[in-house]
């Protein structure tokens, strides 16, 4: 045995737990399997691709009432037979630290075997949560977690609010954790649909998705989290005076290091940290990330080995397209778990900004799939689109109206699957709070569903059975531009009630991809610690996003590299700004090999390209604050692409070498137009010129209009064959990348 689980199996032998429950023979194995390029999940023995139904917090989470039959139906009918369900633990703790097994029956359990009463071939993923339960946070107030915001608010239980929960920071917390969990599996085990049971998805903090609980509360400040970090800083400074000098401050010690507050959080002069001047902060966001890093370690380690049969173990993580707040989130740390033996895969919805969702949207998963698939892991998105069975929307999504409408939307979806060698669940909305069932469009239909139409139900067998026969051919990912995006540069950017840093973050996040969907060129996305993994042969372009913190010796990698074999780099904003050391403006124009300067515009920048202006939009709104720092591009020797709006200086330039070419943007790059002019002169592969989404790989070429663009199309394929379509506004047509023939029409 394990020592650091020895605590908790003796715990358990004294809350009764030892003596266990009769093991259940035939557990279902599972794990991936990697077959021509793809992963995919073997169950049995035999191979499935990763499409789940996903009910578990609407009205159709029920098999026994006519939504949830009819549901779960549907997609029997459709050849989905894995099911994911949720059970949330702390409904079923205790107050003397032993499993309520009638509440676990009521929760999950007869849940799970009404669903296999409807569906014999029917295999789940369970997603569990283990949140502390009321009475244990009053038990222990000591290890709930604190908000700099204010004071805990005992009225909620908005995990977005300051509602009342344990520290991440907590051992107490974790130790007792460990204790039902252990009691759950050993039961779950025992029973007839445990031994379905093919994956555990581990929630965790705000949503299940290991956001730290009131992340825009800027947690954590209570008394759990601050003996983690004084332990943090004692195992990184180890002295008084290590610690002293790093934070300029005489009186600071181990033993009385705080957490910083508001004040602290809040001050800057401008985007950025100066990690000379603020190294108190850069610590504890790091004590902040690691924290989470090492809950998640724990659990799905925990999982892995109290499930005694080959079992998949996943959770959300990642998020980099459309979040914010990075520093109080949790996913920071996402490169070091995509190298845990003790997780198979990842997961996440689409990205929330508008041109991802709206009607002819990309649908572009929040997390950086290239890192994913590069460490052999599978990523899973949340297919958490909203149809028009439901009549509200969210996040100022489209309200579809139509079938056709959904129809297309399903399309991009399953583009962007098959793209990428991923997979996904479709996430049930009916009767979610806050989403109403189908009522606002006719015709009226007599159950709730998401997916609850026979042209959607249709749509979806469809596309389930060409991918069953997809999978037996190689994976191609002729993908012709890789992007680059840092984690680590996070730390340096002051966030909090920052408008000028959430205007660069949303710009360089979302729409530098956003625009590069409609450029007509296939793409990459990865992390930045990446770079030395990936095949840059692959690529006529890379682009770096948001990659402000470089060390010297990547800057050499980059120059020796990546900037070789005719190859295109593109910059933005401040690249190498900072090493984590310092900040230096020369350094931006080390590494884009043009002179670089400050400027200060008293105004919302605006960047003019292509007779297109183009500011720094974020939340649906325009640019509202000036920004600082700023850069310019004083340099005679490079071809002006792009100035400032109502100003001679150079916002965008590129400069030629004999064996690359270096284009830098002192804001996100922007617009489509110069994007395909760019990437079609590195020897990109262009598939359209008319600003629709193009989604492309894996044997399909996907082609998306917006709601206000349609007409005819020409789309270019690899071989040469081009191919002549008249498309309406705002639908999706999917082509077989070799012979252009129209896929689901």
């Amino acid at each position: 045995m394990k020592p650091k689980f020895l605590f908790v199996t003796l715990l358990l032998c004294l809350l009764g737990g030892c003596s266990g429950y009769p093991a259940e023979k035939g557990l279902t194995k599972a794990r991936l399997e990697h077959k021509q390029g793809r992963a995919l999940y073997n169950i049995n023995g035999k191979l499935f691709v990763p499409i789940l139904y996903s009910p578990p917090f609407s009205i159709s989470r029920s098999p026994y009432g006519e939504d949830g039959r009819i549901n779960y139906s549907n997609f029997r009918d459709a050849g989905i037979d894995l099911v994911e369900m949720h059970m949330e633990l702390r409904n079923a703790w205790n107050r003397d630290g032993t499993l309520n097994i009638p509440m676990v029956r009521h929760e999950l359990i007869s849940v799970l075997e009404g669903i296999l009463e409807i569906n014999p071939d029917a295999y789940f993923q369970v997603r569990v949560d283990f949140h502390a339960p009321r009475w244990w946070l009053d038990r222990y107030p000591a290890e709930m977690v604190h908000y700099a915001r204010g004071p805990i608010d005992f009225g909620t239980t908005n995990d977005i609010g300051r509602a009342p929960n344990a520290s991440l920071a907590s051992e107490r917390w974790q130790q007792e954790a460990d204790v039902i969990v252990k009691q759950f599996l050993d039961y779950l085990q025992t029973t007839r649909v445990g031994k379905r049971v093919f994956s555990f998805l581990i929630g965790g903090a705000c949503g299940s998705e290991w956001t730290y609980f009131g992340y825009k509360q800027e947690p954590d400040t209570g008394d759990a989290m601050t003996r983690r970090f004084r332990q943090w800083l004692a195992d990184k400074y180890v002295t008084d005076v290590a610690l002293q000098q790093a934070w300029n401050d005489p009186r600071v010690t181990i033993a009385t290091a705080v957490v910083p507050d508001m004040e602290e959080r809040r001050y800057n002069l401008g985007v950025f940290r100066d990690p000379q001047k603020e190294r108190r902060i850069l610590d504890y966001y790091h004590c902040h990330q690691e924290t989470i890093e090492s809950v998640i370690n724990h659990f799905t380690q925990f999982f892995k080995e109290n499930w005694p049969s080959d079992v998949l173990v996943g959770l959300f993580n990642g998020y980099l397209f459309s979040d914010n707040d990075f520093n109080s989130t949790g996913y920071l740390y996402f490169g070091r778990l995509l190298d845990s033996p003790y997780i198979d895969f990842f997961a996440g919805p689409y990205n929330y900004n508008y041109d991802a969702r709206d009607a002819g949207g990309t649908s572009q998963p929040r997390s950086l799939v290239g890192s994913v698939n590069l460490h052999g892991k599978l990523f899973m998105t949340e297919q958490d689109r909203i149809t028009h069975l439901i009549a509200q929307s969210r996040n100022n999504e489209t309200t579809f109206t139509t079938d056709e409408q959904s129809v297309a939307m399903l399309r991009t979806n399953f583009a962007q699957l098959v793209s990428l060698a991923s997979g996904y669940w479709f996430e049930e909305f009916s009767g979610f709070p806050g989403y109403a069932p189908y009522v606002a469009h006719e015709p009226l239909q007599e159950y709730a569903g998401n997916f609850n139409s026979p042209a959607l139900m249709s749509e979806i067998g469809r596309q389930k059975r060409y991918y069953d026969q997809a999978v037996h051919h190689d994976y191609e990912r002729e993908a012709d531009v890789a992007f680059f995006y840092d984690f680590d540069t996070f730390y340096y950017l002051a966030e909090v009630d920052n408008r000028q840093t959430r205007e660069i973050e949303y710009a360089s996040n979302n729409w530098l991809t956003a625009d590069a969907y409609r450029s007509g060129v296939s793409f990459d996305t990865y992390l930045y610690s990446d770079l030395r993994n990936v095949d840059l042969s692959r690529y006529k372009a890379v682009v770096f996003g948001t990659t402000y913190c470089i060390s010297d010796e990547d800057m050499v990698f980059i120059n020796d590299q990546v900037k070789k074999d005719g190859r295109l780099v593109i910059f933005n904003y401040a690249p190498a700004y900072t090493d984590g050391t310092k900040l230096d403006v020369r350094r931006i124009g080390k590494i884009t090999e043009m002179e670089v300067r400050p400027i200060k515009i008293t105004t919302p920048p605006v960047m003019t390209i292509l007779g297109n202006h183009y500011g720094l939009e974020a939340d649906g709104s325009p640019g509202r604050v000036p920004v600082s720092p700023l850069f310019e591009i004083d340099d005679a020797g490079v071809e002006v692409l792009g100035r400032y709006q109502g100003s001679d200086a150079v916002a965008v330039a590129r400069k030629k070498q004999p064996d690359y070419t270096v284009v830098y943007a002192a804001l996100p790059l922007r617009g489509p137009g110069m994007m395909r002019k760019l990437f079609r002169e590195a020897g990109a592969h262009i598939y359209n010129d008319a600003d629709d989404v193009v989604i492309a790989g894996g044997g399909i070429v996907c082609v998306a209009t917006r709601e206000d663009a349609g007409g005819p199309r020409t789309i270019h394929l690899r071989n040469g064959k081009q191919v002549e379509l008249d498309m309406k506004p705002g639908t999706t047509v999917i082509l077989d990348e070799h012979t252009g023939e129209i896929l689901f029409d």
